[in-house]
C-alpha cells in the first residue's frame, strides 16, 4: 500500500489523528509494506481506538496478532 492508500484508510475510520502520530512509525517500520488494503480495513472493522490513544508499539502488535490470527 502507497502511502495516500493508508492515510486515507485511517481518515475514512475516524483516526486521522492517530495517523498523524503513526506516519513516520509506520513508514520506518514498514508494517503495511506486504498488506493489502482489505487487511486494513478488516482491522479498523474488529478494533477500536476510539477510547484510547495507543503508541504505535501496541498499535503495531494489535495488527500484527490480527494478520497472525486471520491468516486464510
Amino acid at each position: 500500500m502507497n502511502e495516500e492508500q493508508i492515510e486515507d484508510l485511517f481518515d475514512f475510520y475516524g483516526y486521522a489523528d492517530l495517523y498523524k502520530r503513526f506516519k513516520t512509525p509506520l513508514f520506518v517500520s514498514g508494517l503495511f509494506e506486504d498488506v493489502e488494503a482489505e487487511q486494513v480495513e478488516n482491522f479498523f472493522d474488529h478494533f477500536s481506538f476510539d477510547d484510547r490513544q495507543p503508541i504505535f508499539n501496541e498499535f503495531r502488535y494489535w495488527f500484527q496478532v490480527f494478520l497472525v490470527t486471520n491468516k486464510h
